[in-house]
């Protein structure tokens, strides 16, 4: 009776280990699943953000390169009106690609704005501003060179002064604006993605 007691009792706790291993190892592996899993979100997301803020880089970059190529096109006008010359079609010819780089400024302004939260759309409505601000005082200096002549005769050279009174604020903004964007950008480092779970 002792020896078949004994049996029993060392199936129970045999079959009872079973168990607890069993359960043991039931329990680990759902923890390393879960961890293994919150792993991998954390990477995603870690993935995710640094795109996303490689793509605001990128579209910060290209709007401030399309305004100073706005910048450069409207100085070349004003160096028309700077040149005693008739010639108006070199003239409408140089306002034709101001107005054309204006329109890919107005471009890149759309895709950087569907990035950007309320608090940063400000930034870029103040360059944005500056541009035009700008240009109208370039158009009124055309409009005052084109009239100020009578037909057939040679124009006096312009300093196109309105203009030139808005190219030291347009400077200054598309300074602030980079300076600004280069701390929201890159004075944070990027997340690092998470360290992978152990096996």
């Amino acid at each position: 009776m002792d020896g078949q007691w004994a049996v029993v009792v060392g199936a129970a706790l045999g079959a009872s280990g079973a168990v607890v291993g069993a359960l043991t190892t039931w329990v680990s592996a759902r923890l390393q699943t879960r961890v293994q899993l919150k792993v991998a979100e954390l990477q995603h997301t870690a993935t995710q953000t640094a795109e996303t803020i490689n793509r605001k880089r990128a579209a910060y970059s290209d709007l401030v390169l399309a305004v100073d190529t706005v910048r450069r096109q409207m100085r070349m006008v004003r160096q028309h009106l700077q040149g005693a010359s008739g010639d108006d079609s070199e003239l409408h010819t140089r306002q034709a690609a101001v107005h054309e780089r204006i329109r890919e400024v107005q471009a890149a302004e759309w895709v950087l704005r569907l990035m950007l939260s309320d608090e940063e759309q400000a930034a870029v409505t103040e360059l944005t501003d500056a541009m035009y601000v700008s240009h109208e005082a370039l158009m009124a200096d055309v409009d005052a060179w084109l009239t100020g002549t009578q037909p057939g005769r040679r124009r006096e050279p312009s300093d196109a002064p309105r203009f030139g009174g808005t190219t030291a604020a347009l400077q200054a903004q598309m300074m602030s604006f980079a300076g600004s964007a280069h701390a929201r950008l890159y004075s944070h480092n990027l997340p690092v993605a998470a360290p992978t779970a152990a096996p």
